[in-house]
């Protein structure tokens, strides 16, 4: 039983340009660890804003 022509074709294409594919998906993939990484950060820094903040207005409601 032989392959549908139209399939084959698509699959030829498909096998040729693979390595196209696979680099577009490694991109993809190290953009979303950067910028998970980036949110990270980010959200880091907030945690540390928020606790001094947080010794301000104790202190601030201590000398009241």
């Amino acid at each position: 039983m032989e392959m549908d022509p139209t399939l084959k074709e698509i699959y030829d294409l498909v096998l040729q340009q693979w390595p196209l594919v696979a680099a577009a998906y490694a991109v993809l993939w190290a953009a979303l660890v950067v910028y998970i990484g980036l949110a990270l950060k980010r959200l880091n820094g907030l945690g540390k804003q928020i606790e001094v903040l947080e010794a301000a207005v104790e202190r601030r409601v201590k000398t009241e």
